[in-house]
Parts: structure tokens; sequence; C-alpha cells
């Protein structure tokens, strides 16, 4: 029902009132509380209000009490009656609201907020991170957390400092950690935008600016870069060291098949990724948000074959874990080390094997922006924007090419012939040679 505007307001009548037809909002005024009166809304919602004028200025103004029936109207009247004693005082009720707003606000920021209490398991951050889908969740909270928390748990995050941050990524690279002190100075930074940007706990970012001291020449020269790719006799130890270690091994063949990050094969389902001509990764998983494919030659069919013998009851991963639920695979350094032990080769890491699979398809002559595509990398420059070509068709024949070569390394046979008959075959080189010799004929004719 519509109530008359001006009416002894009752909690059964406040409940019953609705906004009329063709307004937006409308009021019920109190008779026994003057200033009082309720909001009525398309909505539904009903809120209490105390009508006012302001010192110096013409209108009337409200000031919120609160929802009905959080406030009933006895509620309602108490606190009108101390508005209208205030504002008889000659009190700015708006003035005076947003002031206790502000001071409230300036106590929450000056209460103190720990590191750790912002990087607690399932804490602040966290939530935030998940909520925002962030790719990297544990790896990055990871590094925070054992960098950062042995000796800053207890720090006001307003108290951290630049010194605090750079003398843990010291610490880092004195253990021969180089990559994991940059990986701190990242994830470190990216947390304190978030606190500075999303949170206002921070004034600033006090990474900002932050630039690692460039390496001299002679620092280039000694250094030793830890990054290859596989020799042809380390591919067939490998193969050979995986056949031994379950599901695991299965995954890593893929990988040296495909080229994907190591945390792609792990999520890989029997029903939503292997289809009749390809094994598909969700762009959802992957860093550059772009899903890439392996095609089903005779290698990757046999690398399916195999791993169905670890499928498990209560997963429908490709390559789940021991553990009894089958969850996803974990604990990689230790799994590569003993991966490493078996096939008797120097170290490599998950990411050597994208690494080989992108070099023995340059040396099938396949170019760069073919061999991005191949493991799911950003296309360079504007092409990334525009060019929306998957080129299935070259992406599956590089594929091809390389996995001919894998197989020969795999069988003890020289891959010089493979390489040979690949780069006859590669239709870039053909068009190449169409383009030369054209060229030639042009020349001729000048």
């Amino acid at each position: 029902m519509t109530a008359p505007t001006n009416i002894e307001l009752t909690d059964a009548i406040v409940r019953a009132a609705t906004c009329p037809d063709g307004k937006t909002q409308a009021y019920l005024r109190d008779t026994l509380q003057p200033g009082l009166a309720v909001r009525l809304r398309t909505s539904g919602s009903r809120t209490f209000v105390y009508e006012h004028t302001r010192p110096g200025q013409k209108g009337t103004h409200r000031t919120t009490i609160g929802p009905f029936p959080r406030f009933k109207i006895q509620a309602a009247r108490k606190q009108a009656a101390i508005l209208a004693g205030q504002r008889a005082q000659g009190t700015d009720l708006i003035a005076y609201r947003r002031e206790q707003k502000e001071v409230a606000r300036r106590a929450a920021k000056s209460k103190a907020v720990t590191v750790g209490t912002l990087l607690a398991e399932d804490g602040t951050y966290e939530l935030d991170l998940k909520a925002r889908h962030y790719k990297n969740i544990q790896t990055a909270l990871s590094a925070l957390r054992r960098n950062l928390l042995p000796a800053h748990k207890a720090t006001d995050i307003r108290q951290l400092t630049r010194q605090d941050i750079t003398a843990a990524m010291d610490k880092l690279t004195a253990a021969g950690k180089a990559g994991a002190a940059q990986d701190l100075r990242k994830h470190t930074s990216t947390f304190l935008t978030w606190t500075t940007d999303t949170k206002g706990l921070t004034d600033f970012n006090v990474m900002t600016g932050y630039r690692k001291p460039k390496e001299t020449r002679a620092q280039r020269l000694t250094r030793k870069s830890k990054q290859r790719a596989l020799l042809d006799e380390e591919i067939r130890k490998v193969w050979e060291a995986t056949a031994k270690l379950g599901a695991f091994g299965q995954l890593v063949r893929l990988a040296l098949l495909g080229g994907p990050r190591r945390s792609e094969p792990t999520m890989i389902e029997w029903q939503r990724h292997v289809m009749v001509d390809r094994v598909t990764f969700d762009s959802v998983w992957t860093k550059m948000g772009l899903h890439h494919d392996i095609p089903r030659t005779a290698l990757a069919d046999q690398v399916l074959d195999d791993a169905k013998r670890f499928q498990r009851a209560s997963s429908d991963l490709v390559f789940p874990s021991w553990k009894k639920d089958g969850a996803r695979i974990s604990g990689f350094s230790q799994l590569m080390k003993q991966l490493v032990e078996e096939a008797g080769t120097a170290k490599f890491t998950m990411h050597d094997l994208r690494r080989t699979i992108r070099t023995i398809m340059s040396r099938c002559g396949y170019d760069n922006d073919i061999q991005r595509l191949c493991v799911g990398q950003k296309p360079k420059g504007i092409d990334q924007v525009y060019n929306k070509d998957e080129q299935w068709a070259i992406r599956k024949m590089a594929f091809e090419a390389a996995h001919a070569y894998i197989a020969a390394a795999i069988e003890g046979k020289s891959t010089e012939a493979v390489l040979k008959h690949q780069r006859a075959q590669n239709p870039q080189n053909t068009r190449k040679i169409e383009l030369l010799a054209r060229l030639a004929e042009l020349h001729t004719e000048a």
C-alpha cells in the first residue's frame, strides 16, 4: 500500500509502505518527531533520515539514520531527537558527519598492519590474488613468505624499507640463488603496489624506481648461463630414464615433445584436452594467456598410451600424482633431481625442454614466429594485436619435423639425415628458395 505523506509512523506502516508508481523515491514523514522521515525507493528499500537545514545554505538536507528493519521506529525517533539537539546548538550535521568519517578513516589507516598479517595463509593478499585469478599465486606467496616473513613478520608494512628487501635479495644472491633474488624483487614490488594503490596501507611503493646495477663486461664474460638445450645423446638418455618414473616420466616426455611450461601438462584431462588430432593447453593456464597444442604424432600417441597405465579412478588428469586423490603433480625440484640422476646427464630444468624443442625446430628451418606459436609465446610487436591466424598447418609440420628428429635421437641414429630431409620439405624454405630465384631473374632482366 501507499501511505499518506505525513503520518504517525509505526513499524507496520513502514514495512507495508511502497514507493508510488512513476517515482524513483518518496518520503513518509513522522508527525511525532519533527524532521524524521523514511525514504522509500523503487528497489523496496526503506531508510530512516533526518531532514534539516544547514547554516548559511538554502534548502532541505538529509542525514541518514539507518535502514529499516535494522532501525525500528522507536530507535529512529531517538536518533532523530539527538540530531535535532545537535542542530539546535548550531552544528552543521553534514559537515560533522564527514569529519567523523575522516577521523575513523585516519584511525583505521594509523592502525599498524604487519607484513605477517597481510601474507598469512588465506589472508587479505592471498584472497585478493585468488579473486584476480593471478597466475603464479603459489610462487609469489612462497617467495614472500620464505624470504620476508622470517625477519619482518611483525614489521608494520609502513616501516618496511627498500633496504630490508634488498638485504634479503643480497642474502639469496650470496647463497647462489640469483633467480630467487629476482623473483623476490618482482613479487615484492607487486605486493607493495597492492598495499599502496589498492589498499592505501602505504603511501608509496618503496621498490618503485629500483634498478639492478648494470653488469660490467667482466661480469658478463665470467657469468656462465645455466640455460641450455639437450644434446642428442641426452635426449636418448632422458627418454629412457623417464620410463622408470611413472606418470611424471610421461609428463616429461610430453614436455619434450611440445615445449609447454612445466605446470601446463599437470592440468590436462583426458575428456577435455586430449582430442582426436591434438593435445591442447587452455589459455587460462598459460603465462601469456595463449592456448597452444601438440599434434597427435606417433611419439605423442606413444606417450598417451603409456600414460593410460597411470589413470586414477578419482581423477581425469592425464598425469596424476602418486597421491591417493590423484591430484596434480608437484614437487618438481625433487622429481627433476631424481630424473637427472637416473639419466646420468648434466643438470637441466623442465624449461630446458622448452628450449630444446625450439632449438630443434630452428635447426629444421622453422622461423622464430612459428616456434613461438608452437610453444604458446606471444608474437612480437603489433602482430599479437592484429594477427589472429593460428597457422595450425605449418605448426603441425614444425612439430612433426621436431618429433622425427627426437625419434632418431631416441633410437641412437644420426639426426643429420633428418635435418637434411626436413629442411628440404620445409615450406618456409621452399618459399625462400622461390623468392631468391625470382630475385635472381629480376636482377638478370635488369
